[in-house]
């Protein structure tokens, strides 16, 4: 609970609070401008909120930068903090004599209340669930129309979430929510694939009319696979791509291994072939060439033989080199035709026909990658519109029990403030949408009454931990309801402040009420909040 709250710059420097109803009186006659409504910011200010400084311009220009200490009580601990008006971002932790311990960040502190109010609920700030409910003049929340909304004009569907996440019900939209965005994020990455042609596109006609000719591609390929009777249906056009580079490679090393075999014979020939011409041989020339120089021949003969031998070694190492150059080629080639013959059983398949049948396959393919982009599309269409459909039936299954939970709850309370003579406010929810009225009463003081009995019952139903109401909400309501109405905030075992104005108005119980549970009482004439009212002349 909130302890105290001490500012050096107040009339009466510390204000001490109930563990309930927490009562800022004005006078008998309703004077303005005393200070009831900043004391309820300074209050929203403790438990985290901004709108003290920011929606107090005139505060800023009369008093200036100040100090608000505050302490709060948790398991009979004490837990001391200030806030300086200049710096709405951090938060001083303090010892119990308000001097400095450490810097907090805003955020950090709010962690702090809500763990310290046991408020275990993921999905939701502190903030978002105490700024709904402390209605100040000043704030944007005093719409009686409109009590689920924490500023004007709030997006679309943030205050039922708001509501949703704090009766704990939102956890499991939030699954459907994620898992929705999910699907939507892997429509459009695909939809942005097929915008730049990574994935093909096509639509219901183009689909049908490839189902037609991919039937045509496969009649086409099983006849070229029953006339060579093989396995080629079993091929792919990668395959079948890989099978004529290799049969082209095997041509190129039968090539090379008849060259390297030529050289090799021919240097076997020269090796071999050493022996001088024999005077036979030289008889047979003489009988053609009957003036032919045999001393000259067989000069060029002996330097023949003088040649060869001195190369005879040299032809040798060049004859070792292709024999192993042979050794390699065959090996090369034998390598080849144990990979065609692991791809397919029918090495000797004619190339022209595998180009064919690549062909074939290389078309199926691209007609079946359209075919499954344009399912994969639908595919993911449906999921993400299967999804929304989960999430939103979730969604109002979630509302319709909120709706009688708290409706149930309203008019609970409201039969308690009439004895149950009046019909009770009705909330009542469409996707992103709500209505609040009381059926058949419309009028300004019923719309404020509703409000209030509106936030009671969230008060009573969920870990809210407190409750501001200003006066600008009570005085709007018929003086028969403001005892009950009293009276009900004192049986909550939550801290509630309000503000109120001409108690002596109201009933003898209801003075009683407002007296006991009053913590600082404000008037005119050097009895406001700062000790002076700025708009004295």
């Amino acid at each position: 609970m909130l302890y105290e709250i001490i500012c050096e710059e107040f009339k009466q420097q510390r204000v001490e609070f109930f563990p309930n109803l927490n009562t800022v009186l004005g006078d008998d006659v309703g004077t303005n401008s005393i200070g009831k409504s900043t004391f309820l910011m300074i209050v929203d200010f403790a438990f985290g909120g901004k709108d003290y400084v920011m929606k107090s311009s005139e505060l800023q220009r009369n008093v200036g930068s100040h100090t608000i200490k505050f302490c709060f009580k948790f398991n009979q601990d004490k837990y001391c903090f200030l806030r300086n008006t200049d710096d709405l971002e951090t938060v001083v932790e303090c010892d119990n004599e308000y001097n400095f311990v450490s810097n907090l960040t805003l955020t950090q502190y709010c962690e702090f209340l809500k763990e310290q109010y046991k408020i275990n609920l993921p999905d939701i700030s502190f903030r978002d669930i105490v700024g709904r409910f402390a209605r100040i003049y000043g704030k944007e929340n005093l719409n009686e129309k409109r009590p689920l909304d924490i500023v004007h004009n709030e997006r679309a569907g943030a205050p039922i979430n708001a509501l949703l996440k704090l009766f704990g019900l939102y956890d499991v939209i939030a699954e459907l929510e994620a898992s929705l965005k999910q699907r939507e994020a892997e429509l459009s990455a695909f939809k942005n694939a097929q915008k730049f042609n990574l994935v093909a596109s096509i639509g219901k006609r183009k689909y049908s009319a490839n189902i037609k000719e991919l039937s045509g591609l496969d009649t086409e390929k099983e006849g070229i696979s029953k006339d060579l009777d093989s396995q080629l249906l079993d091929l792919d056009s990668v395959k079948a791509e890989e099978l004529i580079k290799l049969k082209e490679r095997l041509s190129v090393a039968k090539r090379k291994k008849s060259r390297y075999y030529s050289q090799f014979i021919l240097l076997d020939e020269n090796i071999k072939g050493n022996s001088p011409l024999s005077s036979d041989r030289y008889e047979d020339l003489l009988r053609f060439f009957p003036n032919v120089s045999l001393r000259s021949i067989e000069e060029v003969e002996r330097f023949h033989h003088e040649i060869r031998s001195v190369l005879r070694e040299e032809l040798r190492e060049k004859k070792a080199e292709l024999s192993q150059i042979l050794s390699i080629s065959q090996n090369e080639i034998d390598s080849i035709e144990l990979n065609i013959k692991q791809l397919i059983q029918t090495p000797n398949l004619s190339k022209v026909i595998l180009k064919k049948y690549s062909e074939l396959q290389k078309k199926s393919e691209v007609l079946e990658s359209e075919n499954a982009a344009y399912l994969k599309l639908g595919s993911l269409k449906t999921s993400r519109d299967d999804t929304k459909v989960r999430r939103d039936q979730m969604r109002k299954e979630q509302l319709l029990h909120l709706q009688l939970v708290i409706n149930t709850k309203m008019q609970e309370i409201n039969d308690y403030i009439y004895s149950g003579k009046k019909k009770p406010p009705i909330l009542s929810f469409d996707k992103n949408k709500y209505n609040f009225e009381t059926i058949d009463d419309t009028g300004t003081g019923t719309s404020y009454k509703n409000m209030i009995v509106y936030d009671l019952s969230i008060l009573e139903l969920t870990t809210l931990p407190v409750l501001i109401h200003d006066s600008v909400v009570l005085k709007q309501i018929a003086d028969e309801a403001i005892e009950k109405i009293l009276e009900k905030y004192k049986t909550i075992n939550k801290q509630i402040f309000i503000s109120f104005d001409k108690k002596a108005a109201y009933t003898k119980e209801s003075q009683k009420i407002l007296n006991e549970t009053k913590v600082l009482e404000l008037s005119p004439n050097g009895g406001e909040l700062f000790g002076k009212s700025w708009s004295d002349k």
